[in-house]
């Protein structure tokens, strides 16, 4: 084990108490991106599966996005934030 490892489990573990962690378990969020994907494949206007993946947890924990990814602007219904303006 490298010497370090422990103070990076520390940190990790940390992190973990410090943020919400939110799986992609939830049917709900999965149906959510299946939604999102569709509706922009449709206008011609695909995003990266991670974006959707987001942008669908968001909506359906109504959380807020805060990105300067400008393509996340053309997912309907999102709460997004540009960090930039912060």
């Amino acid at each position: 084990m490298a010497v370090a490892a422990p103070k990076q489990r520390e940190r990790f573990n940390q992190l973990c108490q410090d943020y919400q962690i939110i799986l992609l378990d939830d049917l709900a969020i999965l149906e959510k991106a299946a939604e999102i994907h569709a509706d922009l494949r449709l206008r011609g206007l695909p995003i990266q599966t991670e974006d959707i993946l987001i942008a669908a947890t968001a909506i359906v924990k109504s959380l807020i996005v805060v990105s300067n990814d400008s393509n996340l602007l053309r997912v309907e219904g999102l709460s997004l934030q540009n960090w930039v303006e912060l």
